[in-house]
């Protein structure tokens, strides 16, 4: 039985469940689905859903998101039994809560950056515990506990600071390419009928040579929201809150001013409600680009796709990605469009945008993007060590890149993307000849996944079929590979790899790119995949590295 149509929701897919029950009970679903899949423009297809929401009044409750010195008193209690116990990690995490909670130049928030200030000094993070300290005597910290605060600053100040590297200096491109302004002159974007824009090699290219470096147009964190900058997803293990609002933190006054001023001041009253209702990362990122891309709003119509100069930086490019509008299914669109609604909704009740800003634009810009994202948006990964000292992959935050984008996929690429602060470089992991297309994987790799799985999901995500030599010549999981036992790696060096040894992958990585050129010409081999995905763990390794939980 269908839910009752005026109860509130506790999440996106529960809502789209009861709106899909109230018109099978209410409409004729095929009448409506036509009438849908007859619309031609984003923002006709959002008109369309807010009607249909309207008819059948489910409510979305906006989320009361308030700083309560309550909340925040028992985050820092909870912190200091962490803290009695040694539990530095479970102490930090209940210190910076106690941080987003407490009211703006209240005692509590004082109380929290010192005691955060305590942790970070254990931690050998004295620059870090200094700033907090300031923090601290700058919110009301109690005069009779500040004898024991100077203590610490003093020992902090007598001890080397060591700067928190998260990463090793990012890479630069070498002889700019004219027409891409991210790219070496090594790459070209040409356009063909079959293959859409696609990126080629303008000349030889070596394994591990820097393709492009490019900075996303816009970012959005998506996991690690404790010690990951909302604005620039810098490592930081002492964000300061918003001050109006739990649900962002940034690592300095100048990122928070930013943001708040670009376009964190409209989802500020509803980043905790499009949380609650479970928006995936894609959806928000959309709406980030249809909040910061406003003061454009009355050129979208003449953003045309011909583009003489890749700007890495500009909306432009962004607006032109690929949506595969008229492939997706009226059930795909229908889902995307009620996300849409629903945003357009919160933005319009709880906030002043449209005070400013056209309706009718945000609603074709938010669902324009949330149809682009899944086709051309990157995530950005840091290693993160296990409880075994091991470092692996996590994402942390997801972006759009104007440049990148543009590859197409390959289930054997020839390149592959590594993350540097919100900054992809992409190198080249197998050599590239002049005139060969260059081959990013979108997550579907021959060794890992069969031929018809692999084709399955680019069918039902991208769009196309693929015809990569992966593919075409129905080549084996890995486990089913040949190998010619040809240079076998010492156990040492992986060792020191899976341990985020910056040092190993520097010293170790110019040779392996060598070895792993040999190889090329043998694969379709296990030789090849073992050796090639130690060459990306070298690369991995000199990006986005926690330095500590």
């Amino acid at each position: 039985m269908c839910e009752k149509s005026n109860e509130n929701c506790c999440n996106f897919v529960n809502f789209l469940k009861q709106l899909r029950c109230h018109l099978s009970a209410t409409d004729d679903v095929t009448s409506l689905s036509r009438r849908f899949d007859a619309l031609n423009s984003n923002f006709e297809r959002v008109n369309f859903v807010v009607e249909l929401v309207k008819s059948a009044k489910i409510n979305i409750e906006l989320q009361k998101d308030v700083k309560s010195d309550e909340i925040a008193t028992k985050f820092r209690e909870q912190g200091n039994e962490m803290y009695k116990k040694k539990k530095l990690k479970e102490a930090w995490e209940f210190y910076t809560k106690s941080v987003c909670y407490a009211e703006e130049n209240s005692v509590n928030l004082g109380l929290a950056y010192a005691n955060r200030s305590a942790v970070l000094f254990e931690l050998d993070l004295h620059k870090q515990c200094l700033m907090d300290i300031k923090r601290a005597l700058d919110h009301n910290y109690p005069q009779h506990l500040k004898p024991k605060l100077f203590v610490r600053e003093k020992n902090s100040k007598n001890t080397e600071i060591e700067a928190l590297t998260p990463h090793e200096a990012i890479p630069i491109v070498t002889n700019n390419n004219p027409r891409i302004q991210s790219a070496s002159d090594c790459i070209a974007v040409q356009e063909e009928e079959n293959w859409g824009r696609f990126v080629v090699a303008t000349r030889d290219i070596k394994i591990g040579e820097v393709l492009a470096v490019e900075k996303p147009f816009v970012v959005f964190v998506v996991n690690e929201f404790l010690n990951h900058c909302h604005e620039c997803t810098s490592l930081c293990y002492n964000l300061i809150p918003c001050k109006t609002c739990t649900q962002a933190m940034y690592c300095s006054e100048s990122c928070r001013d930013y943001a708040f001023d670009k376009y964190h001041k409209y989802e500020c009253p509803i980043l905790a409600t499009l949380r609650f209702l479970q928006f995936d990362k894609l959806k928000l990122l959309a709406l980030k680009i249809a909040l910061l891309v406003r003061n454009r709003y009355n050129e979208i119509d003449n953003l045309g796709k011909t583009l003489d100069f890749y700007r890495s930086d500009c909306y432009k490019e962004i607006h032109n990605l690929v949506s595969n509008t008229t492939k997706r299914s009226v059930s795909d669109l229908f889902e995307r469009a009620t996300a849409a609604a629903l945003i357009y909704d919160l933005v319009k009740t709880h906030t002043k945008f449209f005070t400013d800003f056209n309706e009718t634009t945000f609603k074709e810009v938010l669902l324009l993007h949330m149809q682009t994202g899944p086709s051309n948006f990157h995530e950005i990964v840091e290693l993160v060590p296990n409880s075994s000292g091991t470092y692996e992959p996590e994402e942390i935050a997801s972006g759009a890149f104007a440049f990148l984008s543009l590859l197409n996929h390959s289930c054997c690429p020839n390149v592959a993307r590594f993350s540097y602060g919100s900054t992809l470089v992409l190198r080249a992991i197998q050599n590239i000849q002049k005139g060969e297309q260059c081959f990013d994987n979108y997550g579907y790799h021959f060794a890992l996944m069969d031929k018809n799985e692999r084709k399955k999901r680019l069918q039902s995500q991208y769009y196309f079929d693929c015809v990569c030599k992966a593919c075409e010549n129905n080549w084996p999981l890995y486990d089913s590979l040949p190998s010619f036992g040809k240079h076998e790696i010492e156990d040492s060096i992986f060792s020191k790899l899976s341990s985020g040894d910056v040092e190993t992958a520097e010293t170790v990585v110019i040779d392996l790119c060598a070895k792993l050129g040999e190889l090329q010409k043998l694969q379709p081999c296990k030789d090849f995949c073992q050796l090639q995905e130690i060459v990306k763990q070298c690369f991995v390794v000199m990006g986005n590295k926690r330095k500590i939980f």
